[in-house]
């Protein structure tokens, strides 16, 4: 079975991270943090084609699976990022029930999908026919919420993941409100549609959390895939934070100059 199902069917929570740096030797040591599994993205990181297999092995070797989030709805790209070892994918933009049947039946081989077999990876092991990869689609627009129940019923998709940030764009809301710490009551309100459509159908509802007070939260409303951060903002964080310490300890020793005498 595919680790994230398996994690994922006795109603617990799965935590992973996004990564999007194109760099290996990063990508291994992150491998090694601990998470569940690690979203690569190709649709707003540096992370390309050209060497997605090498951070999906580098991210292995440390120890962590890998999903792939694709640039759109291609079942030829989709295709693609299973069959060198991601062991799901993360559809952005899913708006309609047909762009749905599309990407999950991408992800089956038939009769339940249209995938082409010729995978030359099998991270999975086994006989690649028989291991069902983990198949999320994200709901970032108001006509995705508008179709949200069809959507998430449609056969072979595992798991609806709301984008907040391009769904408060798409909703209209203020600048503020879409770059707030704390979601938009109308991003709330779609969040709680989400949990009970995915309720309805057996299906898991995602959404990113920043840290583990966010986690909380989103655990509390009932959702259970959680990517946490990004690679490169607790890189960025962590600098900072030692950053402004060490500037802290050289002012308080900082050596008595003319002016101090």
């Amino acid at each position: 079975m595919n680790p994230i199902c398996k994690a994922l069917s006795d109603s617990s929570v799965s935590l992973g991270s996004w990564y999007g740096i194109r760099c290996n030797l990063v990508a291994e040591r992150f491998g090694a943090v601990g998470f569940d599994w690690v979203i690569v993205d190709l649709q707003h990181g540096t992370a390309s084609w050209d060497g997605l297999l090498s951070i999906l092995q580098s991210l292995q070797l440390g120890g962590t699976f890998s999903l792939v989030r694709v640039t759109g709805h291609d079942p030829a790209e989709i295709g693609r990022a299973l069959d060198i070892g991601a062991i799901g994918v993360v559809i952005p933009m899913v708006s309609t029930p047909e762009q749905a049947r599309l990407v999950a039946g991408a992800t089956r081989y038939p009769p339940r999908g249209i995938r082409s077999i010729g995978a030359a990876r099998n991270t999975l092991g086994g006989k690649a026919l028989d291991q069902d990869p983990f198949c999320v689609v994200m709901i970032e627009t108001v006509e995705g919420m508008r179709n949200l129940d069809a959507i998430v019923a449609t056969p072979g998709v595992d798991c609806v993941l709301l984008g907040g940030g391009d769904l408060a764009v798409s909703m209209g809301l203020r600048p503020d409100e879409i770059y707030s710490a704390f979601p938009a009551p109308p991003i709330i309100e779609a969040m709680e549609q989400l949990v009970a459509a995915c309720e309805r159908h057996g299906k898991i509802a995602g959404n990113a959390a920043v840290d583990a007070a966010d986690a909380r939260t989103l655990i509390a409303r009932g959702i259970r895939f959680i990517p946490i951060g990004a690679a490169a903002v607790f890189l960025t964080n962590a600098a900072k934070r030692e950053l402004t310490a060490c500037r802290s300890v050289a002012a308080e020793l900082r050596p008595p100059t003319k002016a101090d005498t």
